[in-house]
């Protein structure tokens, strides 16, 4: 039987359209998507779930993975502000201020028309290393809004003193800018198909309204929900 968690807050601060400000508001596209993936907090759970001795907990530390990579793939609020553009091979620092995870971001490659090659990186202090890249592959016009594409892939490897533990996050997760009367919503949608080095397998799914769900198997089904709108 699956084991349900709540639709929860997502367990990050800022939330909900400060989100979107601190995310968004006078920075470049590198340092945006830095910022974008401060939401270390989610991966909290793991040490509980992945100790160095003892059964760990793959089924749900893969669920865990799952939706912090489907969180640091999308921002949602009110007030967005397009970032400005960074020259190509522009490599800048954040640090998590809720974790102290540093994260480095990087603009690795502009093609023809809106095609972008991003990638970032994170230390997480008791957890291991982070590593994301996604490709902006052009924007779409729909009754929806603006779109842009991006196929993502997101590893996770962990250290010390956690036992030993890969997983990998593949999928396309599209950014999405709504008009509205009070301002333009940023939002995302998509999907992330998850994996790790001990067979499990999973699922997270973004819906526009914020809600994302991860579903993982393994020696037991696990499902998380959480929301990243409040």
């Amino acid at each position: 039987m699956a084991e349900a968690d709540p639709i929860l807050d997502a367990g990050y601060a800022p939330a909900g359209d400060a989100r979107a400000a601190y995310e968004t508001h006078g920075v470049s596209l590198v340092r945006y998507l830095a910022r974008r993936t401060a939401k270390t907090r989610l991966l909290a759970e793991l040490p509980a779930l992945l100790p160095a001795h003892g059964e760990p907990d793959v089924a749900r530390a893969l669920a865990v993975f799952g939706i912090y990579c489907i969180a640091a793939a999308a921002s949602f609020g009110q007030g967005y502000r397009q970032p400005t553009f960074d020259p190509t091979g522009t490599s800048l620092e954040e640090v998590d201020p809720e974790t102290s995870a540093r994260l480095v971001a990087r603009l690795e490659r502009r093609g023809p028309g809106s095609r972008l090659r991003l990638a970032v990186d994170a230390e997480v202090p008791g957890i291991g290393r982070f590593e994301g890249r996604e490709e902006i592959v052009g924007t779409t016009v729909g009754i929806r809004g603006l779109g842009m594409p991006a196929p993502s892939r997101f590893t996770l490897r962990t250290a010390d003193p956690l036992a030993a533990w890969a997983a990998s996050a593949v999928g396309v997760v599209t950014a999405e800018l709504a008009p509205r009367l009070g301002g333009t919503l940023v939002r995302g949608h998509g999907s992330l198909d998850l994996s790790d080095d001990r067979g499990t397998r999973g699922r997270v799914v973004l819906e526009r309204s914020g809600l994302a769900e991860a579903r993982t198997d393994g020696p037991r089904s696990v499902v998380i929900r959480r929301s990243f709108r409040r």
